[in-house]
């Protein structure tokens, strides 16, 4: 007899201990709260039926449909070209080459640009470029090879939809071991 009292004793104290835990939110309501009900799934349903929404598995929540095609290609390699022109100066003061640059970066990007001196850009010419590369089913992200009098540099351009435009995110010289 003592083992089930001894366990009903364990149990019920359990049990205070885990009503201890929640408050008072098995007693009491809270201030200026609405009691809820589980209406269970055929409540859910009838719910959703009269949102006048089809909540089916299939519904997109604002990720925009982005492809590539050959617009995207041309539009990259123009964007590319222009900014690795841009940033290939310098002679130009570093206000008017960054002013010149920042409509094409993107925000982050922005930031580190700032601080960059352009008579420490070590190119004067783009002797090759852009060579456009992407992954496979990642129509958003591209990166952008050149050949220059300073050796090879890449570039990472993003966009953030189709009709966006292609923003810098890094421009950097090409690893030699990559």
């Amino acid at each position: 007899m003592r083992k089930p009292l001894a366990l009903t004793a364990i149990l019920v104290a359990a049990a205070l201990s885990l009503s201890a835990c929640a408050g008072n939110a098995g007693t009491e309501p809270a201030p200026d709260s609405t009691p809820m009900v589980n209406t269970g799934q055929a409540g859910q349903e009838s719910q959703h039926a009269e949102d006048g929404h089809d909540h089916g598995a299939d519904e997109h929540y604002g990720v925009p449909e982005v492809t590539w095609d050959a617009a995207a290609g041309n539009s990259v390699k123009e964007t590319a070209a222009k900014v690795m022109g841009l940033f290939a100066r310098p002679d130009v003061p570093e206000t008017t080459w960054f002013a010149d640059l920042a409509p094409h970066l993107a925000p982050e990007y922005a930031e580190d640009a700032k601080y960059i001196d352009p008579a420490r850009v070590p190119i004067r010419k783009v002797t090759d470029g852009p060579a456009i590369s992407r992954e496979a089913g990642n129509p958003l992200t591209v990166t952008a090879m050149f050949s220059t009098d300073a050796g090879r540099w890449k570039m990472l351009l993003h966009r953030s939809g189709q009709q966006q435009p292609w923003l810098v995110t890094a421009i950097s010289p090409q690893d030699p071991t990559s």
